[in-house]
């Protein structure tokens, strides 16, 4: 009677595909993580900004959000200083007299501007208003 089993070749084959699946696996779940990162970081900005809004309304004093974007960090007044990681580039647009800061003022207003956050293709915008200094955040396509 002859015995059942596997080959040798069959073996291979079925731990080649193994591997190449857990690959695949990997690097999709690594994206998907540095894609949750790259969100919370957008998150933590326009919270951060809003934060800082609120604080001139209540104080009656312009305040500031300001951004390193050497050492890659921001920070709103009052909180601690937040990093964003090393492959996110991120580039201000604001009113020259602001530096690398974005202003609020105590009637809300700001200096206004924009921040573009970038990894490769995936891209998301954060608008500050000047006129009524309101902060909205968007995916780029």
């Amino acid at each position: 009677m002859a015995q059942r089993g596997f080959t040798l070749l069959e073996m291979l084959v079925v731990l080649v595909l193994i591997g190449i699946a857990a690959g695949l696996l990997a690097f999709g779940v690594r994206q998907g993580l540095q894609v949750a990162q790259e969100r919370r970081v957008v998150g933590q900005m326009v919270e951060a900004l809003r934060t800082t809004r609120a604080g001139a309304i209540i104080s009656g004093q312009a305040a500031r959000t300001e951004f390193d974007l050497q050492d890659l960090r921001f920070q709103a007044p009052g909180r601690a200083s937040q990093h964003w990681p090393a492959q996110l580039q991120v580039t201000l647009h604001g009113a020259e007299q602001a530096g690398t800061a974005v202003v609020f003022y105590p009637d809300g207003s700001s200096t206004g501007g924009n921040l573009l956050l970038a990894n490769g293709t995936r891209r998301w915008r954060i608008d500050i208003g000047w006129l009524t200094g309101s902060v909205q955040s968007k995916a780029l396509p």
